[in-house]
Formats: C-alpha cells, structure tokens, sequence
C-alpha cells in the first residue's frame, strides 16, 4: 500500500540540476538567436524528441506529444481487485512463450516474483524495471528484488531516476502482443493477499495493437534511458501526455463524472472537477481517509466547496483501501491508470494508463464504484 509519492531530497536534487542547467542554456540560446547576425529567432531540433522538461512553481508542464486524446479503446477486458486476486498477472507470465516485460513501482507479491524466476528459467526474455526509491517497500527492498530476480536469471534493473521523480508506473508487456496496465502494484496489498489491509485497483488486460507497441517502446526507452516517440492518442503517459487527456476526459464530460482517486492534489485537475460541477454535470469522487499529508484534505475540501460530491471510504476497520486510479463520463468513456490527481504524477514521474471504450469494461467500472461509493460517507 503507497499512500505518497513524494521523492526525498536525493530524488529532487538531480532534477533540481537539470532543471536549473535547462534555464541557463536556454537563456543563452534565447540572447544568441535574438542578437544573431541573421536575424532569426527560435530552435531547430534533430533527432529524438524529447518530453518537455516538468515546469516548477505551480505551473503545469505542458504536452509534450500525442497530445489530442482518443476515444478510447475496445480491445480490453478489466480485472477488479482485490477479487481478481494475483492470478490475471500469474496467468499472464505462466503463458508467456518470448517476453515479459514489467515496469513498475512496488514488486514484492512473491507468487509473481517466482513465476517471473520461472519464465527466466524455461528461456523467455524476462526484464523488470524496479522503482528504486518508492513509499512503503516493506522489509525487502528494491535492490534485494533486484538482486534475487538477476540471480533467477531475470534481467532486472533499477528505474531510470535521472529523467522521472518516480517511475510510478504499473506496466506488463507479454510476447508483445498484450499489455497490462494496473492502478495497482504487484504486492499482497494490492492483489488480495493481505490479511492487514486490501486495496482497490483495476487491471485491464489490453490487446490493442497500437497501445501494445507503444508500451513496448515506452519500455525499451526507459530500459536504455532514451525517449520514446509516442503517437498512440489512447496512451496516457506521464510525463508527456496525461495532464492534457485526463482534463480534456474531464472538460467533456456532458452529465456524469464518476472518479476514484487515491491523491486529490493537482490544483488545475481540481478546478477542472469544480467546473464541471458548475456546468450541470454530477461529480463524484471517491477518496480514501486522507493521511498526513494536508494537501488531499485541502484539495476534496475544496471539491466539495466547489459543488463535487467527495465520499470518503475508511479501510482503518476492514474496509478497502481506495488505491485506484479511474475517471468515468457520461458512462460511455473512460481512463485506469496509475496516474494520482498530482502535479509529481503528472508532470514529472512515469506514469501509464489508457482510455477505454468497451462498453462492458465501462459498465464494470461503473458497478465497482458504485458499490464503494455507497460503502464510504459523504463530506458536507
């Protein structure tokens, strides 16, 4: 269970320095193509493309590409946890035939971590990426994962923390023809092995083609930290894409909003919420016991000032955790994904997630949010 995501003073320095070396050169490529002999101003830019670097201060970083957001795919099918238990991701390793592939922020479910051992050992290609710093680990951590898959014969390795705050993401590509995208971790929490606590999140299993190679070259990017080329308009990434499809989901929203978020943070995903209450639309979010941390109070403190319906669930007596992550309008789109309503979930960590259109996997959502809305309490 991750309640924060907020990366220590180790994780922020390097983006501390990258930040203000960005600042420096291009306020001297700014002076140099304005007093050039030339007379032109601006940049030309060869090769890869690169994710616009995170902006500071409370200013949302903008789009880097794919930035118009589809309509959603239909080529998925969802799994609710923690019904769903550990056996979709199980299954998935256990039929593997050439390649899995997993990119994500807690392993510690040691089911998964031994079937990863086992595909390593009938020859599939098995390559995890392990956040190296993350909230709440355990008593096992990340570099021990690392260390016991390598000596399985995986081929695992820490996340790239020089271009993300966090690598947050919940990804498992198989043979390269099915990706798995969660909310939710691969630990006892998540997939409904904890006899402490349980977790809400949703897996899709999605078989989309494009989606399919797209995380495939999210994944090969991260793993020789380069950038990939995203074109998919139904991939939400962090930190390229995700601010603008989940307030573009948002704006257009016509009667309904049904959402379940772990963090509600992010001011302008916020003021997104408010405005679609002020339009007519029926908002309702659903949140777990805030914690520590004051900024989820302020931001569902202001959802409900602002006229959005904020029911809290409290798993400090058995209930579910609300880890998820999803946004549902109008009962007819919809978004899982790992990303939290966060400016660090946003605009600097990794983060994946897809826009769905099938309607079964919609009316499934629909049940389960339902069903834990009515099992939480309303804030006034």
């Amino acid at each position: 269970m991750e309640r924060y995501h907020i990366a220590g003073p180790r994780r922020l320095l390097p983006v501390a320095l990258i930040t203000l070396i960005m600042v420096v050169f291009t306020a001297c490529s700014s002076y140099t193509s304005t007093n050039s002999s030339s007379g032109t101003s601006g940049t030309t830019t060869t090769g890869t493309p690169t994710a616009t670097t995170p902006t500071t201060g409370g200013t949302p970083a903008p789009c880097a590409s794919a930035c118009s957001a589809g309509g959603g795919i239909q080529a998925a099918t969802l799994a609710v946890e923690p019904t769903a238990g550990d056996a979709p991701e199980v299954q998935a390793i256990q039929g593997a035939k050439q390649t899995v592939w997993l990119e994500i922020y807690l392993l510690t479910e040691h089911t998964v971590i031994n079937e990863l051992e086992n595909a390593a050992n009938r020859g599939v290609d098995v390559r995890v990426m392990l956040e190296g710093h993350p909230a709440g680990s355990g008593s096992t951590t990340p570099q021990q994962t690392i260390d016991e898959l390598n000596a399985a014969g995986v081929k695992a390795q820490e996340a790239n923390e020089s271009a993300f705050a966090l690598t947050h993401a919940k990804m498992m590509i198989i043979d390269g023809t099915t990706a798995y995208i969660s909310s939710g971790n691969f630990t006892k929490s998540a997939l409904g092995g904890s006899s402490y606590t349980t977790d809400r999140d949703y897996l899709i299993t999605d078989t989309d083609s494009a989606d399919v190679q797209e995380c495939s070259a999210i994944f090969t990017a991260d793993w020789n930290r380069t950038t990939p080329q995203l074109n998919d308009p139904n991939l939400v990434v962090s930190p390229v894409n995700a601010r603008a499809d989940l307030t573009t989901l948002i704006n257009g929203a016509k009667h309904t909003l049904h959402l379940e978020e772990e963090e509600m943070q992010d001011p302008q995903l916020i003021q997104a919420l408010i405005s679609a209450a002020g339009r007519g639309v029926q908002v309702t979010v659903v949140v777990p016991v805030p914690g520590s941390n004051a900024s989820d109070a302020q931001g569902e403190q202001q959802l409900t000032q602002g006229g959005v319906k904020v029911v809290t669930v409290d798993d400090r007596n058995g209930g579910l955790y609300i880890h998820a992550k999803i946004i549902v309008a109008d009962g007819t789109a919809a978004f899982v994904g790992s990303e939290n309503f966060s400016t660090y979930s946003l605009d600097k960590n990794r983060e994946v997630g897809v826009l769905l259109a099938n309607p079964q996997v919609i009316q499934q959502l629909e049940a389960t949010f339902v069903q834990d809305a009515n099992g939480g309490v309303a804030g006034s």
